[in-house]
C-alpha cells in the first residue's frame, strides 16, 4: 500500500516535470526568438540596440538547453547510433545492452552533477556577476546544476527500467514510461 502511494507521488512529480519543462521550453524558445528578432530590428534598422538583451536571451537559452536535456534523458530520445539492435535479436540481450549504456550515462551524469555543483558553489562564493546587467552568474550556472540533478535521476530510473527488462527478458517500453 505504501509503495503504491510512493509510486503515485513519483508519477505525479514526473508528470509535473514533463508538463512544466515542456511549457517552459516552448515559452523560452519563443522568448529567445522574439528577443533576437527585436535586437536585430533595433540594431540594424533603427541603429539603436537595446542594452542587455543578448545577455537576457542567452540566460533563457541556457535554461532551455538544460530543460531539453532533462526531457531527452527522461524519454530516452537523445541522438543515438544503435548498432547493437542489428547484432542482438532477443529482448533480453537488447535490454542488457541498454542497461549497460544507462549505467554509463548514470556515471557521466553523476560526474556532471558533482562538477556542476562544485562550480555553482564556487560562482556563488565568488559573487561573480554578468558583465552587462550585473546579474549574479548563478542564474545561468544554476541551470547546469538543475539539469544535472534531474538527468541523474532519470538516468537512474532508466537504468532500473532496462535492468528489470533484462532480468525478466521482456520487451523494453519506449521513452519515459516507467
Amino acid at each position: 500500500m505504501a509503495i503504491r502511494k510512493i509510486h503515485r507521488m513519483f508519477m505525479a512529480a514526473d508528470n509535473f516535470i514533463d508538463k512544466g519543462a515542456t511549457w517552459l521550453i516552448i515559452m523560452g524558445g519563443a522568448m529567445v526568438t522574439l528577443t533576437v528578432v527585436l535586437q536585430v530590428v533595433l540594431r540594424y534598422i533603427f541603429k539603436a540596440p537595446l542594452f542587455g538583451l543578448e545577455e537576457f536571451s542567452r540566460l533563457i537559452a541556457v535554461w532551455v538547453y538544460f530543460l531539453g536535456a532533462i526531457l531527452g534523458t527522461r524519454d530516452d530520445t537523445h541522438v543515438q547510433g544503435d548498432m547493437a539492435g542489428l547484432l542482438f535479436q532477443t529482448n533480453r540481450s537488447r535490454a542488457v545492452i541498454k542497461s549497460f549504456t544507462w549505467a554509463l550515462s548514470l556515471l557521466v551524469c553523476l560526474l556532471f552533477l558533482y562538477h556542476s555543483a562544485k562550480y555553482c558553489l564556487w560562482i556563488y562564493g565568488s559573487g561573480e556577476k554578468t558583465p552587462g546587467l550585473w546579474w549574479p552568474r548563478t542564474y545561468s550556472v544554476g541551470s547546469m546544476l538543475f539539469g544535472a540533478f534531474f538527468m541523474t535521476i532519470y538516468s537512474f530510473a532508466n537504468l532500473i527500467k532496462h535492468s528489470n527488462a533484462a532480468i525478466r527478458g521482456v520487451k523494453i517500453t519506449p521513452g519515459g514510461v516507467l
